[in-house]
């Protein structure tokens, strides 16, 4: 549907436990916009976004294109770019490194899962403030804070875990392929010294990412209801929100 903006989808359209309905054109999710050509930007448009939230840190955004003309960007910084790179790059280079850059990335979620509580109150107070009209959330890749964010909006529409799950290894196939060739192209340029499995397995996403945090959400936080409310927001926040997502 997008050539130019990686990672793009409609992440409604999924049934909840409740018999109702997570709709669709409510919440799109990709990677950056920052390259989107014109035609492109002319589609986000006729879905009627109005809204795109930017989870990217300021330095990760610091050379992005300037906005796009009649979309507001909220800047929504979840930041994990220097602790990411400082605890799985020493592993690229060696070999048999893939549990522990799984477990290290496992951790990430988990901490990413605790310091996104401010922001996932923001993007909450967002969507029920908008008029209806539908956001587009995004990060760099578009994988890993976005596939957060997304399955806790899931959660609190009562999506059934395997649409959750779904939703959030749909990423493996726009983004592997994209970055295996960017990849590929980098161990040549190397002469086969770049550490090219290792860092496309990092890359990818695992489904233990996204249990883990749903996991924790529930024995953790003792449900999405609480996690949201521990941000201080108010206790009417949750159901409106969820009236905002859900459809019969």
């Amino acid at each position: 549907m997008m050539k130019s903006l990686l990672n793009f989808r409609d992440i409604g359209g999924v049934p909840t436990a409740e018999g109702r309905m997570f709709m669709k054109g409510i919440v799109f999710r990709s990677a950056h916009p920052d390259n989107a050509h014109k035609n492109d930007i002319h589609k986000l448009k006729n879905l009627g976004i109005t809204t795109i939230i930017d989870l990217r840190s300021p330095t990760e955004s610091r050379y992005k294109r300037k906005d796009i003309e009649g979309i507001k960007t909220e800047s929504l910084p979840i930041d994990f770019e220097k602790q990411t790179r400082e605890r799985l790059m020493p592993y690229f280079t060696k070999g048999n490194s893939r549990d522990i850059i799984a477990d290290i990335s496992n951790g990430l979620y988990l901490e990413m899962l605790d310091a996104a509580i401010p922001v996932f109150r923001q993007l909450s107070e967002i969507l029920v403030s908008c008029g209806g009209s539908p956001v587009l959330i995004h990060c760099q890749a578009g994988k890993d804070r976005t596939g957060i964010m997304c399955a806790l909006l899931h959660l609190v529409a009562g999506t059934e875990h395997h649409y959750i799950i779904s939703d959030f290894m749909a990423s493996n196939d726009y983004i592997v392929p994209y970055y295996r060739k960017k990849l590929i192209a980098r161990k040549i340029l190397t002469l086969g010294l770049f550490p090219f499995d290792n860092v496309l397995y990092a890359i990818t996403v695992r489904q233990r990412n996204i249990e883990s945090v749903i996991e924790k959400v529930k024995n953790s936080y003792g449900g999405i209801r609480s996690y949201l409310n521990s941000s201080g927001a108010d206790q009417s926040l949750f159901d409106t929100l969820k009236n905002r997502l859900v459809s019969d």
